[in-house]
């Protein structure tokens, strides 16, 4: 008995498999089912994952008067999408739209059909993408979270609010949070720390370009917080202090302090980003401290300013008490101010196993000191002390950007030479154009003349890709 390969089986199934189907799509794909056939024709309007998104309807690159009449079809799309919806629950809705004054009474429509409907998961972003993140001006909320949300919050386990202004003290409703991102908004550390206490199931915790912080502090024991987000934050006095939480993830990124995280034992992973500090100076002692704080993260990722910086304090050559990690990212330019920074951190993580070196552009500093003379063109081939992690631990090294240029072969002529336990090389070739023309053809030509560089370790495989 032959089938005919041509009939559609999905289709043929009773509609409601084919919704549970649909609900393991995003929304937008959901919606393209539209057009498979008649029995998809409706299916994705009982969708419980819901995303009205004004990028998919408004051009960035198009003149203002088209992207007024774009993003009114875009409301007029989701107010006949709330209009016909049938279902009771949903478990996610997404709004995002950057000019919410226009349509004050269709968000607040869209909120309210939300919490009516007991949301699991609301993100709410009202935040303009011509604001530019680096730039020291705020913005004023666009948009107030409207009163029904903390009456129906009893349900909700994610809320974002970009741009989109709250009272903190009406967050004892929501006594199943545990996942909350605030960005674009005006909050200081009373109104962050009487959330943390009136949602005892909070785990996750993220802060995008908010301001009216004069210190970054959270003392108190009992709270499950697990993961903490501090991006691009205003803080005034540069301080951050976070004792009592158990972290197992830290991300930070803004100008360099001072640091105190007090017992973070449970640390996994960790990522600082120093890029927007504007002058170079000799605070690597803080910077040295806060990695001793991170003593058991296994994977931590850094930055050039980082990198430019860190050897700057007490300890020159690399920390003294050395740190846990196996997974080091350097996100780098491979520029001769980063190279102490490089053989600093190489020589902090004697247990590492894994190196990703992530090249791009980066913060530079004109002005840079370097920790001890060196010659650049002999710092790593001449009176070298190679670090223990190098010689024995050191299994693969993954390289993002690679163009072949002078540096990068130095570095990876280094790590191949010393590079014992090696087992892995992995060249990802640029696909940027060089300041002289120079093509992905090109890089892939230098990438060949790695192959040829002495190798420490008989089980190395090569991949350029």
């Amino acid at each position: 008995m032959t089938m005919d390969r041509n009939i559609d089986m999905i289709s043929n199934l009773p509609s409601s498999l084919l919704i549970i189907i649909a609900g393991f799509l995003s929304f937008k794909e959901a919606a393209r089912t539209s057009v498979l056939s008649k029995q998809w024709l409706n299916i994705w309007r009982d969708a419980m994952h819901i995303q009205f998104n004004e990028n998919f309807f408004v051009k960035s690159d198009e003149p203002e008067e088209n992207q007024k009449v774009q993003r009114e079809v875009f409301i007029n799309f989701a107010r006949q999408f709330i209009a016909n919806y049938s279902k009771q629950d949903i478990k996610t809705l997404g709004l995002k739209c950057s000019k919410p004054g226009d349509f004050l009474a269709d968000m607040q429509n869209i909120v309210m059909f939300a919490s009516s409907r007991h949301v699991r998961e609301l993100g709410l972003d009202f935040s303009d993408p011509t604001w530019r993140e680096h730039a020291l001006e705020n913005h004023q909320a666009a948009f107030e979270l409207p009163s029904p949300v903390y009456e129906h919050g009893r349900a909700l386990k994610s809320l974002k609010l970009f741009s989109c202004s709250f009272d903190a003290s009406n967050f004892s409703n929501f006594c199943a949070l545990k996942t909350l991102s605030l960005g674009w908004i005006k909050i200081n550390m009373g109104s962050i720390m009487a959330i943390l206490e009136s949602c005892p199931l909070l785990e996750s915790l993220s802060l995008k370009r908010c301001w009216d912080i004069v210190s970054f502090e959270i003392s108190k024991p009992g709270l499950r917080l697990k993961s903490l987000v501090i991006d691009e934050c205003d803080i005034a006095e540069d301080f951050v202090l976070v004792e009592g939480p158990r972290l197992q993830f830290f991300k930070f990124s803004g100008n360099v302090g001072e640091f105190l995280l007090v017992d973070q034992s449970d640390l996994v992973k960790a990522e600082l980003d120093f890029e927007t500090e504007t002058a170079f100076d000799e605070i690597g002692l803080f910077l040295c401290e806060l990695l001793e704080d991170l003593l058991a993260a296994q994977v931590l990722t850094v930055c050039s300013v980082f990198l430019q910086i860190v050897p700057s304090g007490n300890e020159p050559l690399g920390l003294e008490a050395p740190i846990d990690v196996r997974y080091l990212i350097l996100k780098t330019a491979l520029h001769i101010n980063e190279f102490c920074g490089i053989r600093f951190m190489l020589r902090s993580c004697p247990r590492l196993e894994i190196l990703t070196i992530d090249i791009g552009p980066a913060n530079i500093f004109l002005e840079y000191g370097a920790p001890y003379p060196f010659n650049p063109h002999e710092f790593w081939s001449e009176n070298l002390l190679v670090e223990e992690c190098v010689t024995t631990t050191l299994k693969a090294v993954n390289v993002k950007g690679f163009k072949g240029m002078m540096n990068e072969l130095q570095v990876l002529k280094y790590l191949l030479h010393f590079g014992h336990a090696m087992e892995e090389l992995n060249l990802c070739v640029s696909n940027e154009a060089g300041s002289n023309g120079e093509t992905r053809e090109f890089y892939m030509e230098r990438a060949q003349q790695v192959l040829q560089f002495n190798k420490a370790s008989r089980n190395l495989s090569i991949a350029i890709l």
